[in-house]
C-alpha cells in the first residue's frame, strides 16, 4: 500500500516533455557555479542523442535576479520574457529549454500570469512590438535542461560507457540532482518530481 501512494504522488508531479526540437536558453550565471554544464547538456542533446537543440545567439538574461532584488519591475522583465519567445518564434521552435532555475521560474510566472490576467500579456505584446517590432508565440512546451534529461535518462543510461555502482555491492547508485529553489518553489505542479 505504501508503494501504491508513493507512486500517485509521483504521478501527480509529472508533465509533458517535448521530444525534441528545442530552443534552448542560457543562464547569465549557471557557468559561474557549474563550469561546463552547458555545454554538457548541449553535447549530450546533440551528439549523444541526435536532438535538434537551437541556441539563438542574441538571446539575454531573463532578467530574473534584477526582479528577485526588486531592481527590475514585473512589466520589465514580461516584456524581456516576451523578446525570448520573439525569438524562439522567429527561430521557428516552439519547446523551450532554459538552463537556468530562475529563468525557468520566471518563464513559468509568467506564463501563469498571463493566463489569469491576459490584460498584461497583451501590455507585454505592445511593449514588445513598440520596442523591437517583433510578435511571439507562447512556448507550446516549457521544460527546463534537467527535465529533458530526466525525460531521456533510459536512453543516456543505454549509451553510457561506464555504469555507477557501489563499488562494495555492485548495486547502481541512486542519485538525484538538486535543481534549485526557483525551479519549482511557487509552481510546483510546473515541475518534475
Amino acid at each position: 500500500m505504501k508503494g501504491e501512494g508513493k507512486k500517485k504522488i509521483w504521478s501527480d508531479y509529472q508533465k509533458e516533455i517535448a521530444d525534441d526540437h528545442f530552443f534552448y536558453v542560457r543562464s547569465c550565471i549557471r557557468q559561474s557555479f557549474f563550469p561546463g554544464a552547458e555545454i554538457a547538456f548541449l553535447n549530450i542533446m546533440n551528439n549523444d542523442l541526435g536532438k535538434d537543440v537551437y541556441e539563438e545567439p542574441a538571446h539575454t538574461t531573463c532578467t530574473g535576479i534584477a526582479y528577485h532584488t526588486d531592481i527590475l519591475p514585473f512589466e520589465t522583465t514580461m516584456t524581456v520574457v516576451a523578446r525570448q519567445f520573439a525569438l524562439m518564434t522567429e527561430s521557428g521552435y516552439e519547446n523551450l529549454v532554459p538552463s537556468c532555475v530562475t529563468s525557468f521560474g520566471i518563464y513559468t510566472e509568467v506564463l501563469e500570469t498571463w493566463h489569469h490576467f491576459p490584460q498584461l500579456e497583451d501590455k507585454a505584446r505592445e511593449l514588445l512590438w513598440k520596442a523591437t517590432k517583433r510578435e511571439f508565440k507562447k512556448p507550446a512546451n516549457l521544460a527546463h535542461a534537467s527535465d529533458v534529461i530526466f525525460k531521456f535518462r533510459e536512453e543516456i543510461a543505454g549509451k553510457a560507457r561506464y555504469r555507477l555502482v557501489n563499488q562494495k555491492t555492485g548495486q547502481p547508485l541512486k542519485v538525484v540532482e538538486h535543481i534549485g529553489c526557483h525551479y519549482s518553489k511557487m509552481f510546483p505542479h510546473r515541475g518534475v518530481g
